[in-house]
């Protein structure tokens, strides 16, 4: 699984720059979507609210006309003479309202009966209505079309005359989100006025009201909001597309810069760790084609014999430029790429050369290799180890394999089992590595056959301490007896430590306090100094 996540990784990583455009490019057109979108919405609502606020104004506006017919006598009386007993009515009426340019009343059965202006006697509307208002009408007194509006009281209907230039007035609005604006007769199924805003002049004018309906505007968005005081009319108001695109590209640009820098920043960001982990993987293959890597031997003390009965070998690089490079740098990356193992093989037939006297001399001596599961899984490794050990003439028993525990093998895999069997039956010893760490519990050990364990450094330096860390190193002990391993306690830095480790049954100790890592030469110096 981890090879096949690699693979993908690394797939990722060549093809990484094409991906990011295409990622970008993908992001680019969801926010261009959406943003329109949204920009369509906000747009509506927008011209929504003008619609509302042109509605209420219209119904406030022709409430208002009305208010002064009302005060017409033509309730409970019959009246005879249009002159004696409307006509004043009617002159005062237009007299104190500029906005109304005449009045006509005709009876129930639609003939004239009484009129401010001349020659209209066909305007009169046959709507059953009781409020209607129509229009345009074109009136020889005025230079400009008016439109009716006709209130039904008693058994008269009552008609005030409007120029278009004062529905004008009402319709027009200082919003800049709709450059026409009409009122619409849902009955006819057409406009009775429109005007439209002229970018040139800086205003409203009128327009002939047939050229735009509700289905014929640029971009197609309108709202539309009817008339509390007459049925069947509505407020219609339109984009203004300019001030839309405007707002959108306004928007766009915005959002583009946004995703544009944040997708810079993100690609340099992912890039420079994608970088640093791949120039890693191939600075690493190269060191082993360099054959940079090499080991130090970190000695193992026997408390009981009293001298140094063998020695773990530790990984280190020493790059071109003389730089010693711990493994906590790398060994992750090794581990996740498989480099390991050639790197462990590298290390191991090294230590078997420098250390293939010293280990005919000293039957007891032992060396110790880390390694992990990738090694099991790896169909190579043992072979080539198997290899190293006939060349060098090594003995099985001079040799350990440390498998850490924070890395547990599967018990469910026979690969595992079966390797481990053959390693121990062959000779060679297994000893599972930081203990305490991780999560191996006593089926664990009992499942493997393991014949060392050792005592992470994290336990060891509690001594002493009254830590509750320390009081696990007794049951660990214990532990280790029971199941009838050998115990090793590493990372030992202090005498107090030695001893009490000592006097608790653990003879196997290594640690700065006896001595740190050290070339062959410095190690075969040590010993020479110790009785054999």
């Amino acid at each position: 699984m981890s090879k096949v996540i690699h693979k993908l990784s690394l797939f990722l990583y060549k093809k990484f720059k094409i991906i990011w455009i295409l990622f970008t490019i993908i992001i680019l057109i969801s926010a261009f979507y959406i943003n329109w979108n949204l920009s369509q919405k906000r747009a509506y609502k927008d011209l929504k609210e003008v619609a509302i606020n042109l509605s209420n104004n219209i119904d406030g506006f022709i409430e208002d006309l009305l208010q002064e017919i009302y005060t017409l006598p033509v309730y409970g009386k019959k009246i005879v003479d249009c002159k004696s007993d409307l006509y004043p009515f009617l002159e005062h009426i237009i007299l104190n309202n500029p906005k109304i340019s005449g009045v006509i009343i005709s009876d129930n059965k639609h003939k004239l009966f009484c009129s401010t202006l001349p020659n209209n006697k066909d305007l009169i509307a046959t709507s059953t209505r009781s409020r209607s208002i129509s229009g345009p009408y074109e009136l020889p007194l005025f230079d400009q079309p008016v439109y009716l509006i006709q209130q039904k009281m008693g058994n008269y209907l009552i008609g005030i005359f409007v120029i278009a230039t004062v529905l004008k007035n009402e319709l027009q609005t200082e919003k800049k989100q709709s450059t026409s604006i009409a009122l619409y007769n849902e009955y006819e199924k057409k406009n009775i006025l429109r005007i439209q805003y002229t970018e040139q002049n800086k205003n409203w004018i009128l327009s002939n009201a047939q050229e735009t309906g509700t289905q014929n505007t640029p971009l197609g968005l309108f709202a539309i909001e009817k008339l509390q005081s007459i049925n069947g009319i509505s407020v219609v108001v339109f984009e203004n597309s300019k001030t839309i695109l405007r707002s959108f590209w306004y928007s766009q640009i915005i959002t583009i810069l946004i995703i544009l820098i944040g997708s810079f920043i993100l690609y340099v960001l992912i890039q420079n760790m994608m970088t640093k982990r791949y120039s890693l993987q191939g600075a690493i293959k190269l060191a082993i084609k360099n054959e940079e890597f090499y080991p130090v031997y970190q000695p193992l003390f026997d408390c009981d014999k009293e001298r140094f009965s063998g020695a773990e070998v530790l990984l280190r690089w020493e790059n071109e430029d003389s730089q010693i490079i711990m493994p906590d740098f790398f060994i992750v990356e090794a581990e996740a790429t498989g480099l390991i193992v050639p790197i462990t093989l590298q290390i191991i037939e090294i230590a078997f050369k420098e250390f293939k006297s010293l280990l005919e001399e000293r039957s007891y001596f032992h060396l110790a290799f880390n390694i992990s599961a990738l090694h099991f899984t790896d169909s190579l490794f043992f072979n080539h180890f198997h290899k190293l050990i006939e060349k060098y003439n090594i003995s099985p028993h001079q040799i350990i394999f440390e498998i850490t525990e924070r890395e547990l093998l599967d018990k469910n895999d026979s690969v595992f089992i079966n390797k481990m069997q053959e390693l121990r039956q062959t000779g060679f010893s297994l000893a599972v590595d930081d203990y305490g760490t991780g999560h191996a519990s006593i089926s664990y050990l009992q499942h493997f056959p393991f014949n060392y364990l050792k005592i992470d450094k994290l336990f060891v330096q509690a001594i002493g301490s009254n830590d509750i860390i320390e009081s696990l190193n007794d049951a660990i002990i214990q532990m280790a007896k029971g199941l009838n391993l050998v115990t090793i306690a590493e990372g030992v830095e202090t005498k107090d430590q030695a001893n009490y480790l000592a006097n608790n049954g653990v003879r196997l100790q290594q640690g700065w306090y006896y001595s740190k890592g050290l070339s062959i030469t410095e190690l075969t110096a040590l010993l020479k100094g110790e009785k054999i």
